[in-house]
């Protein structure tokens, strides 16, 4: 049978993608059909609500139900429940009802919090055997064999030949493995070679297709990644994925990838891309392109722990515009808290995990004990800081009344009388001298805490004269104050 055969449910696929194309931006087809049965009162007006509220007599007698099941699953939210929700249709061979899904999200361009689309977990839903590592060979006989009938089923549908493209792309890699190049026998090459030449063959077939789809030229873009293609033809192939949908960022991740020293590039390239890309965008819509690739490079624990050169402070704020637009999600708090660790970054790294609290991302750690070893060390790091600025805030508030002036007087009188001469004495041990004392006064005068800037300051031999140190009463008891001083012997 030809794939240009027109099939049974080419009618029902095309009325919902019509009509996902008219919503409004992240409205998907459950959405709409909810706010029209509202507003009018449950009498749909368009071909889509017509088909879901009356029985056609023209259509299959399981129409409707296919139609129920599609919105089913494209108003889910959740993006793990989604997730099992498309791999449940693909185990029952719903066919027309996966066509109809994935029509809809890609011309309704949904995401899910966290700005992923919902077209791309599409994918990741078929792609893999159900269940969990490790996948044998009859796991895999039995995906793609679905995988199969339903290109044989559907010859029309764009979203099956992707679907099995990515499946024979996954393939290849489970017969080669995730090694370096030496440690591939010469078995798992020629698999492996094989079933990327499977991919290839059918997406090369498919993009014939009246239907196109933005996941096309990612899953091509691996294929050439992986086949050795040069810079320039990938190059080639990202500027016609972008020119099909600028917006799906997943091309930009990939071709980044590409840059990487691991595969095509060098040192450095894969952040100039990135700069580059997110600069031509421009503005926010910029900003947070360059957080999605910066995210996407140093979150891939395949390339190692190479030192960043990516812009923290661009990053940082990619994410918060992405946040803003399409919200927070526990995969993007992971992502954000693994990024600042990476930079260094101890507290953005440590209130994200507070957020986090228990749901950690397996995906983005690797493992729990990592996750719990950047936990501590952002804590152990964020704590001392911390109470830093809450002194200094409780300083800012003291001096800003009249008697919190008067005795901020009185202390740097009484401190330059009977310790300056010690501390600077102290300033000529090892390491960084201190330049800012931020002391606690008990209600009699005596030092009840001592914070030394900058923190990494040597305090060995100040922290024990000033722990003896007492002074005049001040206005209130547990009360802070601050001493400059020089940074000189």
């Amino acid at each position: 049978m030809s794939r240009r055969t027109v099939y049974a449910s080419a009618l029902l696929a095309l009325s919902l993608a019509t009509f996902a194309a008219a919503l409004p931006a992240q409205e998907s087809l459950g959405d709409a059909a909810r706010r029209i049965r509202s507003k009018k009162g449950d009498v749909p007006t368009s071909p889509a609500n017509r088909m879901a509220a009356t029985p056609q007599p023209a259509s299959p007698a399981g129409v409707n139900a296919d139609l129920n099941a599609a919105i089913t699953v494209s108003t889910e939210r959740d993006e793990a429940a989604y997730s099992t929700r498309v791999r449940t249709q693909l185990e029952q061979e719903n066919f027309k009802v996966l066509d109809d899904v994935a029509a809809a999200e890609r011309a309704g361009r949904t995401r899910f919090p966290g700005g992923g689309w919902k077209l791309h977990t599409f994918y990741a839903a078929v792609e893999w055997p159900k269940g969990r590592a490790p996948v044998t060979e009859a796991d895999w006989a039995d995906t793609l064999d679905r995988l199969k009938r339903w290109v044989a089923q559907q010859p029309d549908s764009i979203t099956a030949a992707v679907a099995l493209a990515r499946a024979y792309l996954n393939y290849a890699w489970q017969a080669r493995g995730d090694g370096n190049a030496a440690s591939v026998t010469a078995e798992g090459k020629r698999l492996f070679d094989e079933r990327i030449k499977l991919a290839e063959t059918e997406l090369n077939q498919s993009f014939q297709l009246p239907a196109k789809c933005p996941e096309w030229y990612y899953v091509m873009l691996q294929v050439g990644r992986v086949k050795g293609w040069e810079v320039e033809d990938l190059a080639a192939l990202f500027q016609r994925a972008i020119a099909y949908d600028p917006e799906y960022f997943y091309y930009y991740q990939e071709f980044a990838l590409s840059l990487t020293p691991k595969w095509r590039g060098k040192e450095g390239d894969a952040e100039k891309f990135a700069e580059e890309q997110a600069s031509h965008v421009g503005g926010k819509s910029g900003d947070m392109l360059y957080w999605l690739i910066a995210q996407s490079i140093l979150g891939n624990r395949d390339l190692g722990n190479a030192p960043p050169q990516f812009s923290w402070s661009r990053a940082l704020l990619g994410y918060q515009v992405l946040t803003e637009r399409f919200g927070a999600s526990p995969l993007r708090q992971n992502q954000l808290a693994q990024m600042a660790a990476r930079f260094g970054d101890y507290m953005v790294t440590d209130e994200t995990l507070t957020l986090i609290g228990d749901k950690w991302d397996q995906g983005t750690w690797g493992t729990r004990e990592y996750f719990e070893k950047v936990r501590a060390w952002a804590r152990d790091s964020a704590v001392p800081f911390r109470k830093i600025i809450e002194a200094y805030k409780a300083v800012n508030a003291n001096i800003a009344t009249p008697e919190g002036q008067k005795y901020d007087a009185v202390i740097a009188r009484e401190f330059s009388a009977r310790y300056a001469h010690a501390v600077k004495e102290c300033a000529t041990g090892g390491g960084p001298a201190p330049t800012l004392l931020v002391l606690q006064m008990d209600k009699s005068g005596s030092v009840h805490q001592v914070m030394v800037v900058p923190e990494n300051a040597n305090d060995a031999c100040v922290r024990p004269k000033l722990e003896k140190a007492a002074f005049s009463p001040p206005p209130k008891p547990e009360y802070w104050v601050r001493v400059a001083l020089s940074a000189k012997p």
